[in-house]
């Protein structure tokens, strides 16, 4: 149990259980752009091994 807790103390810190902050942001700025109108939008980050950074 205290296992578990030590990993989801710290949810940022880029290990593979944690929340994958490049992809969260790169989805709101492809929704802020697409909003915006824009019609060149980054693509959207890929999971690699499974796991999304």
């Amino acid at each position: 149990m205290e296992l578990v807790g030590d990993y989801s103390e710290n949810p940022f810190e880029g290990m593979g259980n944690d929340i994958p902050m490049l992809a969260l942001c790169r989805t709101i700025e492809i929704d802020l752009r697409e909003m915006l109108g824009e019609t060149e939008l980054p693509p959207a980050i890929e999971a690699k091994n499974g796991v999304l950074m």
